[in-house]
């Protein structure tokens, strides 16, 4: 009887619910069509000559670009572009016409005109085509021009409708092909900039040339002071840059040597054989390359230990920020705060390897920094050797007041130890001149500074030994050797064998052993006479570039030792490690 009584209410529910109804109604008027600008979607994104200029302007639709004089028969001009469709809505249909411009048009016997894109071609939405345009002179001409012949290419773009909403097209970044993918990455507060000749600091814009490591160009970035800001394309104040670093692209070397020697030869070699160092930039994309005989490939270790497509180093030895005076930058503390790496200012020494390493590694750690390692030092300088670097002997920094970018001028005599020294110009320039320049990786103010002289430096680099005075725990340096350097307990001072390839130390020889101008002997390595000592058990830790009165001694291939003590001659690098 209950459960009866249950259906019969369910029965009745369901008729008196069904029994009610109701109707919305919506009206609206909808008005669709065409919704923008499309004359302005389809633009020029990129311009380049082989051996000229090339330039876009009037709102991305125009190129004008210059190039050699042809003079005679099959040569060619050619001009590279990329053509973008920004729209969303539309796909479009471009055609392209070439041909000589009114006035010229008597010309045409003389020149053709040609475009390797297809007409019409579809550019879909979001997309970019790559083309070329070759003019090629198919006949003699025995004038002389008093102006250049001129022609025109005219793109024509109609769109086409699309079903669904296209990818928003956003402007790729700037990249040079000869770095196969390593090029510069920016990442957290690191502003990518250009640095002009004298030394102003431009915000850079990265959809555009930055760098160019062809033209031996490297690519800058700045840290600025907390609380600043600045926009794309707006020059910097040097007053609101907290530290530069500059960028060295992932890379493998020609093994010039294999850099086994145990003994030194007790003469002076009649020349240097300083050479070229064979490099092809490679991605972390691609396997490593393994070699270890000469002749062999073999991608740097400083990269394959991060894993990384380039370091970013500072440009300068670090400074002591706040400093006035060369004393004030005596402070053996580990103090993140008082990072500064900047030209013109006084390099922190007399601090234990320790505090150095500490106080770089918690600069900023989302950047993953620290206290530059002796493979990463080699990378700088096999670099500086190559074409694409200065290929030469960096200048030395004397500047005895240790200020950062400073340069010996011409005529100071740095043949001997000590060499000639001083703080005034008639002595030492700072970074943004000519001089300057020549104290740089690249001979430009794009490069690198304080490689050779200034302050040496401490790198990141021991052998395990009771005599080690870093003030390391022996858990510390078990806890921070992914950014250390570990070499054999074995090392003497005449160990070169115990090299790691690629540190610049071993590879460096044949070493030499003879007295210099002062008639004290000291050992040498064969590339610019650069003071060479290996690590042993007394001093265990490697020192790197020489001193601002080591004169001929120092370089970016001299290479010494110490206990890892604090040392007012001793200062350190960083170098940031990011994906």
């Amino acid at each position: 009887m209950k459960k009866r009584n249950i259906m019969i209410l369910v029965f009745m529910l369901v008729i008196g619910f069904a029994s009610v109804t109701s109707t919305l109604v919506i009206r609206g008027n909808l008005n669709i069509g065409y919704n923008e600008d499309f004359s302005s979607s389809v633009v020029y994104t990129r311009a380049e000559t082989e051996d000229g200029t090339a330039e876009i302007n009037q709102n991305d639709k125009n190129i004008t670009f210059e190039t050699k004089r042809l003079e005679n028969v099959s040569e060619t001009a050619t001009l590279e572009f990329d053509v973008t469709n920004k729209s969303r809505n539309y796909n479009a249909s471009v055609t392209i016409n070439c041909g000589l411009t009114e006035e010229f048009k008597s010309y045409s016997e003389y020149v053709r005109i040609n475009t390797d894109l297809e007409s019409p071609f579809e550019l879909v939405s979001g997309s970019t085509k790559t083309g070329q345009v070759t003019v090629e002179m198919i006949k003699a001409f025995n004038e002389e021009l008093t102006k250049d012949i001129q022609f025109e290419c005219e793109l024509v773009a109609i769109p086409e409708e699309r079903e669904t909403l296209g990818d928003e097209y956003v402007r790729p970044l700037y990249k040079e092909e000869l770095l196969n993918g390593t090029d510069p990455v920016i990442k957290e507060n690191l502003v990518p900039v250009t640095i002009a000749d004298n030394g102003e600091v431009t915000y850079a814009n990265t959809q555009k040339k930055w760098y160019n490591y062809e033209n031996k160009e490297w690519a800058n970035a700045v840290i600025l002071n907390e609380g600043v800001t600045y926009n794309v394309g707006d020059i910097i104040q040097e007053s609101d840059i907290e530290s530069y670093f500059v960028w060295i692209p992932r890379y493998k070397y020609q093994i010039f040597d294999e850099g086994n020697y145990t003994t030194y030869i007790e003469s002076k070699p009649t020349e240097s054989i300083a050479r070229e160092i064979q490099i092809e930039f490679e991605s972390n994309s691609t396997n490593p390359s393994a070699g270890s005989k000469q002749g062999e490939w073999l991608t740097h270790p400083a990269f394959t230990n991060f894993d990384v497509n380039g370091l970013w180093v500072g440009k300068y030895e670090t400074g002591y920020k706040g400093a006035t005076a060369t004393e004030e930058a005596q402070v053996n503390a580990m103090d993140s705060s008082k990072v500064i790496v900047k030209p013109n200012v006084y390099s922190w020494r007399n601090s234990t390897v320790s505090n150095m390493f500490k106080t770089a590694y918690n600069y900023e750690r989302n950047l993953d920094s620290h206290m530059m390692k002796n493979t990463e030092w080699g990378a700088v300088a096999y670099l500086s050797h190559s074409k694409y670097g200065i290929n030469t002997e960096v200048r030395i920094n004397n500047n005895s007041n240790y200020l950062t970018g400073y340069s010996a001028v011409d005529g100071t005599d740095q043949s001997s130890y000590p060499g000639e020294v001083g703080a005034d110009s008639t002595k030492t320039l700072p970074y943004n001149t000519e001089t300057g320049y020549k104290a740089s990786t690249t001979g430009n103010i794009t490069g690198i500074y304080d490689m050779s002289g200034g302050a040496w430096e401490y790198v990141a680099a021991y052998m395990p030994s009771s005599n080690d005075a870093s003030g390391f725990s022996a858990s510390e340096l078990t806890t921070y050797s992914k950014y250390l350097d570990l070499y054999s307990a074995n090392s003497t001072i005449n160990s070169y064998n115990n090299r790691k390839l690629g540190d610049a130390t071993g590879e460096m020889g044949p070493f030499y052993f003879y007295a210099d101008k002062d008639n004290n002997k000291r050992y040498h390595n064969n590339w610019y006479e650069d003071y060479s000592v290996f690590i042993g058990s007394t001093h265990v830790w490697f020192l790197r570039g020489g001193h601002y009165f080591s004169g001929s001694l120092s370089g970016q291939f001299y290479f010494n030792r110490n206990t890892g003590s604090f040392n007012i001659y001793g200062g350190f690098r960083l170098t940031l490690t990011i994906k």
